[in-house]
């Protein structure tokens, strides 16, 4: 067993790590990529039957997820920051205990409001346990196995992904929308008791401050913006609310450049153009792709009149093939620059949602529907892991967990962004009460406004990625 001295980190080769805690850590971000995505997948396939029975409008469904999204985004920086302090064993398992208890609330969820603090709750435990599974799992293998590492835990989330839908399909056809939770419970249960199995600690910044003032203007910025955000139908008070959280975040950036301890280096940003640019790649793609899972759902329930199961069917098109894909990506990303492989999968996903902008109907085709399934699946593949693998291999080893907290909070934020759009989208166009066949044309045009807006979005992200330029030879 090998503990971080203050200050120090415990990453690679540098550093002896008995071969069971390694083994055991793998296990870990593998299995909480797996079991957990299970069932986080299949919400989507139960957004009709929660309508059904909490009487939800089209926007609060898209609430549903967004509050869950959103609070991760708000505590991911801090949480990688206290994790690094405290420890980052210690903190996945609180953070896994806070996801059990979200869950089970959730299940037992009895009015809306009820739920949806669940599901923030949820998401607090989420953040902390992606942030720091990454940086662990990166941190105890040699640098020239980081793409190989990221390639097996991105694509066990993949294959969770791919079970997702179609499992929890059947479980709500056969028990209901409850099952889902109860199912994303017992699937983090084994990841909770092997991270109390797991010997060494990993506290690269263990004895420095935590900045509290830094955390409180990152969360409020995230939270503010994104709430204007999604009330923008009110265009006052969404303006209002959207310029103060961009007041919060430049507060924040200017706390950060003074403080030593910040939740999040932006100075990373500065002085580092890879990082930079393979961080903004990342909130690009999830800008515009993350929306899509929902978006679809509800096309193939409404529109196609699927039952989830079957419905789930045909999602797993996408995740399968990003599992089949991803761990090729990442290998290729130890010896291809990385930021020119995201560079190809960012084409590949923006010329995919642009298709369907452009093609999607309620006559279109199932094999026309499956063929844009695979093609987001190849172009997310080859974009996902060669990115994480830019930014994480852009900085010095003792920065490995704020790199790999940056890449969940610009993911988080990104995809906020994305369910915020939607919400509001949904929200302008179909309007108040639950998606009835009479709205059934309204959501179409909604969805179609859905995707000409992150076809764009996903082109920029090219050229984020093509700016990022070669890796270093620091």
């Amino acid at each position: 067993m090998v503990l971080s001295a203050p200050g120090q980190s415990l990453p690679s080769a540098s550093v002896e790590v008995s071969s069971r805690d390694r083994h055991l850590i793998l296990a870990i971000a593998i299995l909480t990529n797996l079991l957990g995505n299970i069932g986080l997948a299949g919400t989507n396939m139960g957004l009709p039957d929660m309508g059904r029975e909490l009487n939800l409008s089209a926007a609060m469904m898209g609430w549903i997820t967004l509050s869950m999204f959103m609070s991760m985004a708000a505590i991911a920086a801090p949480g990688a920051r206290m994790a690094d302090i405290w420890g980052r064993r210690r903190t996945t398992t609180l953070g896994l205990a806070v996801c059990l208890f979200g869950l089970i609330v959730s299940a037992l969820a009895w009015d809306v409001a009820s739920l949806l603090v669940s599901r923030a709750i949820t998401g607090l435990g989420l953040a902390v346990v992606f942030t720091n599974i990454t940086a662990m799992a990166t941190s105890v293998y040699p640098p020239q196995m980081r793409g190989r590492v990221l390639g097996y835990t991105i694509s066990s989330a993949y294959i969770g992904l791919s079970l997702g839908p179609v499992i929890c399909g059947y479980l709500v056809t056969v028990f209901g929308w409850r099952a889902i939770f109860w199912l994303s419970g017992i699937g983090f249960l084994p990841s909770f008791i092997i991270s109390l199995l797991v010997k060494m600690e990993q506290s690269p910044a263990r004895g420095e401050a935590f900045d509290k003032s830094g955390a409180a203007l990152w969360a409020a910025a995230i939270l503010i913006f994104f709430w204007g955000l999604t009330h923008l139908i009110n265009l006052f008070d969404g303006s209002l609310f959207i310029l103060v959280g961009l007041a919060l975040a430049y507060g924040y950036a200017r706390h950060s450049l003074k403080s030593s301890t910040s939740v999040l280096d932006v100075q990373l940003f500065a002085r580092n153009r890879r990082f930079a640019f393979s961080s903004l790649a990342a909130f690009i793609s999830y800008s515009a792709s993350m929306s899509l899972g929902f978006i679809l759902s509800l096309y193939l329930q409404y529109i196609k009149d699927m039952l989830p199961h079957r419905a789930g069917l045909i999602l797993m098109v996408q995740p399968v093939c990003q599992a089949l894909v991803t761990p090729f990506a990442g290998r290729l990303s130890d010896k291809i620059d990385a930021g020119l492989m995201a560079s190809l999968g960012m084409l590949i996903l923006s010329a995919a949602i642009t298709s369907m902008a452009l093609i999607l109907t309620p006559a279109t085709s199932i094999p026309i529907f499956i063929g844009f399934l695979l093609a987001l699946g190849v172009g997310f593949s080859i974009f996902s892991a060669p990115n994480s693998n830019a930014i994480i291999g852009s900085v010095l080893p003792e920065k490995v967990g704020q790199a790999s907290g940056m890449i969940t909070a610009t993911r988080l934020c990104g995809q906020v962004f994305s369910l915020a759009l939607t919400t509001l989208i949904f929200s302008l166009i179909i309007g108040p009460g639950q998606i009835t066949p009479d709205k059934y044309p309204a959501f179409m045009q909604a969805a179609t406004i859905c995707l000409f807006f992150f076809a764009p979005i996903c082109f920029t992200g090219i050229l984020a990625s093509l700016a990022s330029g070669k890796k270093s030879q620091a």
